[in-house]
């Protein structure tokens, strides 16, 4: 099978973000010489303004309100102009530095992008043992997500691998479309960076979506409809002198005590909602980022289609966005006066949540689900155009298939990794990996179980080929004793390997990556169990990779040949020197290292 690879000599990363940076750099430094510009202009205007004023003064009234007027609409003007440039530079200088940041990762360091440790699990069948999630963790190689929903949905993308072929096609198909989209990519990260969101932001809007309506009542229409009438009528009275200034404060009082009285109430609706203004904001321009743009991908395709209407779903957020801000002048005691004297301020848009709410409650999740998807997606297409080498590796159903050509971890530069193959092509097969310490037994295990995850979720692997089945996985490679339970090494061992057993026993069908069995055993009990659970292993049907410095693990071959098979990383002693090579080969290894590096060390053995 050719692997679907994007061709490195027509596409340089590297070559991309550089032009991308300093592109954005000269944009950045422009902007801010024009800021300082206009603000200095601001500051003649304004000192302008006070010296025609003046000078018009002497003059005439009607010269000073035309001056004033002249000064007024283009000291706002300039305002305005002064805010803009100012947004335009932020928004540049997020472009600088996700150009920056995406140097960085082609060059190792993806430090600075989030790993998610709040998903780290140790009982987890294998994130604890992979470092899916952490401080250099594949998570925070891959992730690129600009929202809590998207890198929510990532990581449970990762926790729980996809078994339907697919679906993981389909991701495959997305992702390679939005490869080819940098600079849309980019644009919908730095909007998603804009504004910073919390973890309980999702929730509490879809609980807000669902709350009764409280002001839909009769009398509340009448109030808006009758209010605004009788107080421009009352207000002109009194100008007139028709009514005394008392009953106008009566007038006055009362109108604003129907607000008052539904003051704690609208002030509950708020709080809830005054954060969230900018979230909303935010929301509608990514899901206008992905209404407007034409893909080619099937899913994206569907996923433009789930917003239902491509206009309505930006439009709308953009809307509620107005009306939160609009709520926002109740919080000036002057505005709040005036407002509701006029009109019922609190209870008009009070009113106007309501019907909003009404009319897209049953949308929202799905916008929301939208751009989590997409935002995954993104993450994705990132490391595909990252790493053209990377190839998308194919799907099969029925029985069990991990083959690749060229395999290793994409967290170890290129320059110094070894790639090895990796073939499996039926359930009940086994691969015992032998050799000395430090020839790259471990380093192998975890590449062939973190591209088979990464190939579960739809990603790019590190490989030249790469055919699976999808399956479960289970590994037991970093076990620790916990002091605080008074578990030792071997009974936390024993409880990994139960767990293994126990699913196995429910009639799950698993891969399986064990680095060195009951290592906190002794040697006669390490043998005797190690050979007695591969026995039930292969018995179970499973599948699977086992490291291991015991050599005689390697002779079930001779009881069960057609279900296990040897290979091997071996180490060589040179002038007084170890040489590894860390390419796997077959058989059972023999040479040993353990000694010789006592000795290098100063230790008398």
């Amino acid at each position: 099978m050719k692997a679907n690879q994007i061709d490195s000599k027509n596409i340089s990363p590297e070559v991309v973000y550089n032009d991308l940076k300093n592109k954005y750099g000269l944009e950045y430094t422009g902007l801010s010489k024009k800021i300082s510009r206009v603000s200095a202009l601001r500051i003649f205007l304004f000192l302008a303004g006070i010296a025609g004023i003046y000078a018009a003064a002497g003059v005439s009234a009607g010269l000073v309100t035309a001056v004033a007027l002249v000064f007024c609409c283009s000291f706002v003007l300039v305002v305005i102009w002064h805010n803009q440039l100012h947004k335009q530079k932020e928004e540049t200088g997020r472009l600088l530095k996700i150009n920056e940041l995406e140097m960085k990762a082609l060059n190792g360091d993806f430090s600075l992008f989030d790993g998610a440790h709040e998903f780290f699990d140790a009982e987890h069948p294998f994130a604890g043992d992979l470092d899916v999630f952490g401080e250099g963790s594949i998570f925070q190689y891959i992730n690129r997500s600009a929202t809590i929903i998207g890198k929510n949905l990532l990581a449970n993308w990762f926790l729980h691998p996809e078994m339907q072929t697919g679906i993981i096609k389909s991701r495959q198909k997305a992702a390679d479309d939005l490869a080819s989209k940098n600079d849309w990519r980019q644009k919908f990260r730095s909007v998603g960076l804009s504004i910073s969101e919390s973890k309980d932001d999702r929730g509490e809007i879809l609980s807000w979506l669902q709350r009764p309506a409280k002001f839909k009542k009769t009398i509340f229409s009448i109030l808006l409809l009758t209010i605004p009438i009788l107080s421009v009528l009352m207000l002109t009275l009194l100008i007139l002198g028709i009514i005394p200034y008392q009953l106008f404060i009566i007038y006055f009082i009362g109108s604003l005590a129907i607000s008052y009285s539904q003051a704690s109430r609208i002030g509950a609706e708020h709080e809830l909602l005054n954060r969230k203004s900018e979230i909303f904001l935010k929301f509608s321009r990514l899901l206008g980022l992905i209404s407007a743009e034409s893909f080619s991908s099937e899913k994206m395709k569907n996923l433009q289609l789930n917003l239902e209407d491509k206009l309505k779903s930006g439009s709308a957020l953009k809307k509620l966005s107005a009306i939160l801000n609009a709520f926002d002048s109740r919080l000036n005691i002057f505005g709040w006066l005036i407002l509701n004297y006029f009109m019922l301020w609190d209870i008009l848009q009070a009113r106007r949540l309501e019907k909003w709410r009404e009319a897209y409650r049953d949308m929202v999740p799905g916008w929301f689900e939208t751009i989590g998807e997409v935002d995954a997606l993104c993450s994705l297409a990132c490391l595909r155009f990252n790493r053209p080498g990377f190839a998308f590796p194919q799907p099969v159903e029925g029985g069990f298939n991990l083959v690749a050509e060229q395999c290793g971890h994409p967290l170890i530069n290129e320059k110094v990794r070894v790639d090895n193959p990796v073939d499996f092509k039926d359930w009940g097969q086994f691969i015992i990996v032998t050799g000395a310490n430090m020839a790259g037994k471990s380093t192998y295990l975890r590449s062939v179980a973190v591209n088979f995850i990464l190939a579960m979720t739809g990603a790019p692997v590190c490989a030249k080929n790469f055919v699976f089945t999808p399956s479960g996985i289970f590994t037991s490679i970093r076990t620790r004793d916990d002091l605080l339970h008074n578990e030792s090494y071997f009974f936390a061992e024993l409880k990994r390997l139960k767990a293994i057993i126990t699913s196995l026993e429910e009639g799950k069908q698993l891969f399986i990556i064990l680095d060195e069995i009951l290592k906190g055993t002794n040697s006669k009990d390490k043998q005797t169990g190690s050979k007695a659970l591969l026995k039930q292993l292969v018995r179970f049907g499973a599948s699977g990779l086992i490291a291991t410095h015991d050599l005689s693990l390697g002779e079930l071959i001779l009881e069960y040949p057609e279900n296990i098979r040897n290979q091997r990383f071996e180490v060589e002693i040179q002038n007084d020197e170890l040489l590894f090579d860390y390419k796997l080969k077959d058989g059972i290894s023999q040479n040993l290292n353990a000694t010789f590096l006592m000795k290098k060390m100063g230790i008398t053995v």
